[in-house]
């Protein structure tokens, strides 16, 4: 028997990555259709653009001057992982700020339901403008609060996005009765992103051509200050601004070892229909003996790689968190896993991985200097016995075996 390559048995290995099974969106198989994984919809996200949507009417007619009184209270800034058109890089994870009592013009400028949008300024003439009526330009997350009403929602008096804002936007209004955020047009705010003169001014909103998850209240558009555009306007806010900012995502350490037992994953497993069926008998594989397994069985060569069976914390881009996990379900089933982390112990399925007739083990091969991939295996070194689990930007994943 060649020392490089303990050979499998028959019955368990002959084929051992072998896809028989793909629970959820974001995993593919070599040598098949090619076809590309659909991206997934969450469950529960209420962003889905195909849930009939039916976006609030305003409660009167607009009037030329309208400004309304946004009152004090705590806003949820950002989005969760995993939400269509989320960037993590951009958009934080949904967090809680509190926000001091406002004014924001009902209308984009000049403010009158009789005149189109001001339009073609850069963000320091929009600042001119609002001054010239003794007004500012709102911050971001004043515009967000807006945006999102006293229900949080997700676009602009909705749960989903309402395509018919993006036609006619006048009649569409966010939970504090403000018309047309984020429905045909970007606006300029008072915030920044990024240090000194390499700042980036942000804008909220989407213009009428958007994909509909870009009208989402969270979605930000950084740009240079000086920028001009047909469809980007401004609106003014009243009143002392608030300080508070948005936290920018941190890129945080590539890989950590995360302690997730066995009870704890059944539970995960058991929450998505996708990986029901292998929530039972879940058994975790040891470490680090079941890591130097995989490895033995193979020509032996690292090729560079760490090796683990316990659960990862994986970070590819600034703002983004993965939870990754290779088990085995009953006998004869391995898994491998990847969740957004929502916070809190809180996460959600974002891509799996099953191979049938697998007793495992299944060792998780990472670099601390890639961030975007890492390998999953039975046999290092084997044909046929590795696959990828890779980022994809904005914030999915694909679990593939080449």
């Amino acid at each position: 028997m060649s020392s490089a390559r303990r050979p499998p048995p028959e019955a368990s290995r002959a084929g051992a990555l072998a896809l028989l099974a793909c629970l959820a969106t974001g995993c593919s198989r070599g040598g098949g259709s090619g076809t590309a994984p659909p991206d997934p919809v969450p469950p529960n996200t209420g962003s889905s653009a195909s849930a009939a949507p039916s976006a609030r009417r305003p409660s009167t007619a607009a009037r030329s001057g309208d400004a309304l009184a946004i009152p004090e209270g705590a806003l949820l800034v950002g989005s969760a992982p995993g939400d269509p058109g989320r960037d993590p890089t951009l958009e934080p994870r949904l967090q809680s700020v509190s926000l001091g009592a406002f004014r924001i013009d009902r209308l984009p400028y000049p403010n009158d339901p009789e005149k189109p949008p001001r339009t073609g300024v850069t963000r320091e003439e929009a600042a001119e403008l609002c001054a010239e009526r003794g007004a500012r330009l709102c911050t971001e997350l004043e515009w967000e609060r807006s945006c999102k009403g006293p229900e949080n929602q997700d676009y602009a008096g909705a749960a989903a996005w309402d395509p018919r804002c993006a036609v006619t936007p006048g009649e569409c209004a966010s939970g504090f009765d403000v018309v047309a955020l984020g429905c045909a047009l970007r606006e300029w705010t008072a915030s920044s992103r990024g240090p000194g003169d390499a700042a980036r001014a942000v804008a909220r909103g989407a213009p009428t051509r958007a994909a509909a998850e870009a009208h989402r209240c969270a979605a930000r558009s950084p740009l240079a200050p000086d920028t001009k555009a047909d469809d980007l306007g401004f609106r003014c806010c009243h009143g002392a601004p608030n300080a508070a900012v948005v936290a920018e995502p941190a890129l945080g350490r590539v890989f950590s070892k995360v302690r997730v037992t066995a009870e704890r994953l059944e539970k995960l497993l058991a929450e998505s229909p996708e990986t029901a069926e292998l929530a039972k008998d879940v058994k975790l594989f040891r470490d680090p003996e079941a890591a130097t397994t995989v490895v033995a069985r193979g020509p032996g060569d690292r090729q560079g790689f760490d090796f683990t069976v316990a659960p990862l914390s994986w970070s590819p881009v600034p703002g983004a968190e993965y939870l990754l996990v290779a088990a085995r379900s009953g006998e004869s089933t391995s898994f491998v896993v990847a969740y957004w982390a929502l916070g809190d112990d809180r996460y959600r399925l974002a891509a799996s991985f099953v191979m049938k007739n697998e007793p495992g083990p299944v060792a998780l091969a990472y670099s601390e200097s890639i961030r975007p991939r890492l390998h999953f295996s039975t046999c290092w070194g084997c044909p046929g016995e590795t696959g990828k689990i890779l980022h994809r930007p904005p914030d999915r994943v694909a679990i593939v075996q080449p």
